[in-house]
């Protein structure tokens, strides 16, 4: 069984990234199938497995994390942050500074990341 994941950043500077609230102006990043490893996790067990993928050292990676987690390097994102909304099969999950945060009722706009390229430009 796997799940869909996304990844929403706010749009702003990633200094203010890090304080923006669950309403702020985001982008969807990134997107991935992530198969169980291992065990089965769900909700928000799922948001700190990618957490672990996105930010661990290469070396504590099994053969499939590391691939998504290349592949998200590849993209030229580096680590998932607080402030980031994962999406875990249509849940949301706010990464805080300690833990997640579920959004019963997520309220965001979601932005078309050439719109946002065209702005900073």
């Amino acid at each position: 069984m796997n799940s869909t994941i996304e990844i929403h950043r706010p749009c702003e500077t990633r200094a203010i990234a890090f304080d923006a609230g669950e309403h702020a102006l985001r982008e969807k990043i990134y997107e991935v199938d992530v198969p169980q490893i291992n065990q089965i996790r769900i909700g928000a067990e799922v948001a700190e497995h990618m957490f672990h993928i996105l930010n661990a050292p290469e070396e504590l990676l099994c053969e499939e994390e590391l691939k998504i987690a290349n592949d998200f390097r590849a993209k030229k994102h580096y680590s998932l942050s607080c402030g980031d909304i994962v999406v875990v099969d249509g849940e949301y999950f706010l990464c805080q500074s300690i833990g997640w945060k579920k959004l019963e009722n997520p309220i965001y706009p979601l932005v078309d990341p050439m719109q946002v390229e065209k702005a900073i430009v």
